[in-house]
């Protein structure tokens, strides 16, 4: 009896492994972390976004520092009346003396500056999302592999306990509670297969995949790299992050626009110059515009940018306190995850699959009671998923850090 157990469980094992294989062959493409953030950053909305707010920033700058056309006149009067008519052709020519377009030109320069670091950031961001996303769906589906072979285990436990109360080898109270615990490790397993394919679908939208269910994820490897030192990480940073560069350029351009309505309060000179016919006499004229500083003195719009400028050099002050928090806090982060995951090897795992191994055997021969063999599956799965999460906290650490000092999520600080 016991020959045949051991050949229906070495037959369920084969059968499982070329199902594996076949679905294995019929598998696409891997995608790596690389692939990830490289889709994100091209082929994602992210891509298109960034273009967008690049165009929009500086449109809106464009606008404001433009120079205004010359006005072209051209006029008859006396028409259809008993005396002469006259002509008039006239050209106004704004002219610039006061600098004010010279402080939004400023602005404008400012502008570019940051919307280029704003569309790099766009970019930058999405490829953060995307590789989190990536190490989130990973980690999911290395835990639902885990639980589904947890629960494979136990059906086929369960299925030869069965067998052994039929037989009365072993009590049917021994044999129920095994089934009761298969049933457990299913349900545990399909939550762990719905996370996973969650997190895939996540994954999915941020690198422009239609399909979840066509990606496949290479393995997750975080090594436990030297890191940095704190004077090293906040020179990166200040050299790096390009929101406190859109911070700085920020105050530059409400400093442009705020000089600019300081001397917007004197008047900008239009030349005038034409022709003028009347009574059959062709003459020139000339003369100059301007608009007298009297009842509106601009006042409103240069209080407005003076708000402008205080809070563009808070948020400037902010940002800079911001970086340096977030560089000591992900550095800090990264050395406790490291300090506590430095044991979850392959020597971690392997040592509770060998303890699941002695119970198992043990179970069989009578040695070691039910609870007891359940206790070591459950240790041997506990050990293989602080693997998987000790791995994701890892990467997720470094992947805080690279953010924190203006790295690629890629580059390994």
């Amino acid at each position: 009896m016991r020959l045949f157990l051991v050949a229906g469980l070495a037959w369920c094992v084969t059968t499982t492994a070329e199902a594996q294989t076949a679905a294995s062959a019929e598998a696409p493409a891997v995608t790596s972390l690389a692939d990830a953030v490289r889709r994100a950053t091209t082929v994602g909305p992210a891509a298109q976004m960034a273009v967008g707010r690049r165009n929009e920033l500086v449109g809106r700058a464009r606008t404001d520092a433009q120079r205004p056309n010359p006005i072209v006149e051209l006029r008859r009067e006396n028409e259809g009346a008993p005396i002469p008519y006259d002509d008039f052709a006239q050209v106004t020519l704004p002219f610039a003396l006061t600098g004010r377009r010279l402080a939004l030109q400023s602005a404008l320069t400012a502008t570019r500056t940051q919307a280029t670091a704003d569309s790099l950031e766009t970019l930058r961001a999405a490829g953060f999302d995307a590789a989190r996303a990536w190490w989130m769906a990973w980690a999911g589906a290395a835990e639902a592999r885990i639980a589904t072979a947890q629960a494979e285990l136990l059906d086929r436990i369960a299925a030869l306990d069965s067998m052994r109360a039929a037989e009365g080898e072993l009590a049917e109270a021994t044999a129920l509670r095994m089934r009761l615990e298969s049933q457990r490790t299913r349900h545990a397993a399909a939550q762990a297969e719905a996370h996973a394919a969650q997190a895939r679908g996540r994954l999915a939208a941020l690198i422009a995949e239609s399909d979840p269910r066509r990606l496949t994820l290479a393995e997750g490897i975080a090594p436990l790299t030297p890191l940095l030192e704190v004077d090293s990480a906040l020179a990166l940073a200040t050299a790096s992050r390009l929101d406190l560069a859109m911070a700085r350029a920020a105050v530059a351009i409400a400093d442009g626009r705020r000089t600019a309505e300081r001397r917007a309060v004197l008047p900008d000179v239009g030349l005038v110059g034409g022709y003028k016919g009347t009574a059959g006499f062709e003459t020139s004229l000339f003369g100059v515009t301007l608009t007298a500083p009297l009842l509106n003195t601009n006042a409103g719009n240069r209080e407005r940018t003076a708000g402008e400028w205080l809070r563009a050099e808070a948020e400037r002050r902010a940002t800079e306190l911001r970086v340096t928090t977030e560089v000591h806090a992900a550095l800090e982060a990264a050395r406790a995850i490291d300090a506590g995951t430095r044991d979850f090897d392959a020597r971690f795992v392997a040592r509770a699959d060998v303890v699941a191994a002695a119970a198992q055997a043990a179970y069989q021969e009578g040695a070691a009671s039910l609870v007891e063999l359940v206790d070591a599956f459950r240790a041997a799965a506990d050990a293989r998923t602080a693997q998987v999460r000790g791995t994701l906290d890892r990467a997720l650490a470094r992947l805080d850090l690279r953010r924190a000092i203006g790295a690629s999520p890629l580059e390994m600080p």
